[in-house]
């Protein structure tokens, strides 16, 4: 394992607030209970101020300044592979309608040594505070494109409905656009047992009744069951851009995406920078 100095992030979470580091913290216990039981209930757990004042402006500033080498994504994408569809299904349905992805994304090698977003995905304090309220084994990616990433969109741009291909999901919401840009999902839409096809069409439908409308503070890092909760980001209005960074993770040290992941995300196989403490955790897994 790496001997490198850890990242220092006291000037950018709010450690008092959120002690995550202190594994002896009673503080620590309570906010791992917390999220379990919101996590049973709705399938998303939300620390809202895990940034300082101070961190969430610094981290701003640095997208501000990065946000032109963004890559742009304008796909439609469909809920369900349109194959494992009932053929009887008409044109019309729903289900054949593509769901639109219209967003930039900074890839995690824009973002260099000295970036204080890394900082906070490189710092220590997460993955076993994620692994306590999980009940699972979770390690850092070693990705140099996808271990981090900061989603924008403004002008109308949105990621609408769909599941996500991982199990959960961890968000750190940076900016608000001018209005619109709030998350919404179905709690639990879905399970091994229950494809939850009837609920999902409601949705679409405009019909659902069980969608929730969550308008998140800016400084909010957030974990959600992506992958069994139907959830969208609405439209983003006005020129201010919505930002949010995203934090992956694994059950097993060393994982990467392959390269078709990496041009869809990035439109590089090669990238810009490498972290020196992800890959000694990638030799480390090897």
């Amino acid at each position: 394992m790496s001997t490198m100095q850890a990242p220092d992030v006291s000037h950018l979470v709010d450690l008092e607030r959120y002690p995550i580091d202190d594994l002896a913290s009673p503080k620590r216990r309570e906010l791992i209970e917390n999220a379990k039981a919101s996590l049973r209930e709705s399938g998303l757990a939300s620390f809202p101020g895990f940034l300082t004042e101070k961190g969430l402006a610094t981290c701003v500033a640095e997208v501000e300044i990065l946000k032109s080498k963004a890559y742009a994504r304008d796909l439609l994408r469909f809920i369900y592979p349109q194959e494992t569809l009932d053929p009887s299904l008409p044109a019309d349905h729903p289900f054949r309608k593509p769901q639109p992805l219209i967003q930039r994304m900074l890839s995690a090698d824009i973002f260099d040594g000295e970036s204080e977003l890394r900082k906070i995905y490189e710092w220590g304090g997460l993955p076993p505070f994620f692994a306590e309220i999980l009940d699972q084994s979770v390690h850092h990616i070693v990705d140099p494109f996808l271990s981090l990433a900061v989603i924008m969109m403004n002008n109308g741009q949105t990621h609408d409905w769909h599941f996500d291909g991982n199990d959960w999901v961890v968000t750190l919401l940076l900016q608000r656009p001018e209005s619109g840009g709030e998350f919404e999902f179905v709690p639990h839409t879905r399970d091994k047992a229950n494809p939850g096809l009837d609920r999902v069409e409601a949705v679409l439908r405009g019909t659902s009744e069980e969608v929730i409308s969550v308008s998140q503070d800016a400084g909010t890092l957030v974990l959600f069951y992506g992958d069994q909760s139907l959830h969208r980001v609405a439209p983003s209005n006005g020129t201010r851009d919505r930002m949010v960074a995203a934090f992956s993770y694994d059950n097993a040290p060393g994982f990467v995406f392959n390269e078709k992941v990496h041009m869809n995300a990035s439109g590089r196989t090669t990238p810009l920078y490498v972290s020196p403490r992800l890959s000694a955790m990638a030799d480390a897994a090897n």
